[in-house]
């Protein structure tokens, strides 16, 4: 069942469990609950309450384990909320959870992978982009009703949970009359992705970073997931718009250095209103990337 339905966890209600785990593990059903989910808020509920719905969609992530006891514990630590992005970020894009996206789009968290692609092939310094925006993008891949993954009055307002947990955009700071707008920013995730690699103090050749950034992002323009829904490519010499404001975040914040050097042998065309055609040979990774 797609992971934008109504009967779907949202990701700060994971994160919920990810934290009592982290500080109380291995539990009971039972005992989690008691601590998270007491049997008063869920008088009167004709679904399963939201507390079960929660622990399965963690278990299918499988950031979390329920032993021969029962009990359940997370598969590795996850004791900030950078780890746990970070790790629900790496389950919802692992190769074995997105096969057949095209033909099977709406199993599993392949929903989300569909939507983020077409969601960060906007560029995040045009306007908020609205739910109409990404449908009409994805209509062309996804016209038979029941295959749509597209997001519905009920989808995008649960898209709109995911998107800034996964570090991949965030609602505007000052919303137009149309309030259902998010903005693609990839920052958080980048910068997650970057400390992950150990790179801190490091000079990296630009075109092998941003190799590396969308191997761990796919859905970003030019990565594998959305290369295989036929969004157009920058290619891999050019940075899209949103991976590029991510990287001239960093510089600017001081956590990356965009370098051109005259004797590197590559270099990569960046996405920069204020320098048109900018070139970046080699990318300095700061050890405030952990900041």
């Amino acid at each position: 069942m797609a992971f934008l339905n109504v009967d779907r966890a949202l990701p700060p209600q994971l994160w919920a469990l990810v934290r009592l785990l982290s500080a109380r593990q291995p539990l009971t059903d039972s005992q989690a609950k008691a601590l998270m989910s007491p049997d008063s808020l869920s008088v009167g509920m004709k679904s399963d309450p939201p507390f079960q719905i929660t622990v399965r969609t963690l278990l299918e992530l499988d950031l979390v384990a329920r032993n021969a006891s029962g009990k359940l514990s997370l598969r590795y630590p996850m004791p900030s909320l950078a780890s746990f992005q970070h790790g629900l970020r790496e389950a919802l894009f692992s190769p074995a959870r997105n096969t057949d996206l095209e033909s099977d789009p709406i199993t599993g968290n392949r929903d989300i992978t569909i939507v983020l692609s077409y969601f960060l092939s906007f560029d995040p310094l045009n306007s908020p982009v609205t739910e109409a925006q990404v449908d009409e993008k994805s209509m062309e891949n996804f016209s038979v009703e029941a295959k749509n993954p597209k997001p519905s009055n009920v989808r995008w307002p649960r898209f709109a949970h995911w998107v800034p947990m996964l570090g991949l955009g965030a609602a505007p700071l000052m919303p137009p009359a149309d309030s259902n707008v998010l903005t693609p920013d990839c920052t958080k995730a980048v910068r997650q992705v970057l400390a992950s690699f150990q790179l801190a103090g490091k000079t990296i050749p630009a075109v092998d970073l941003v190799r590396k950034i969308r191997e761990a992002i796919p859905v970003l323009p030019g990565a594998a997931y959305s290369i295989r829904l036929g969004i157009p490519s920058p290619g891999e010499q050019v940075v899209d718009p949103a991976l590029s404001f991510a990287l001239l975040r960093g510089n600017y914040e001081g956590w990356l250095r965009l370098e051109r050097f005259a004797d590197s042998a590559s270099s990569m065309i960046i996405a920069d209103r204020d320098q048109p055609n900018r070139r970046v040979s080699d990318i300095v990774v700061s050890e405030g990337i952990h900041g």
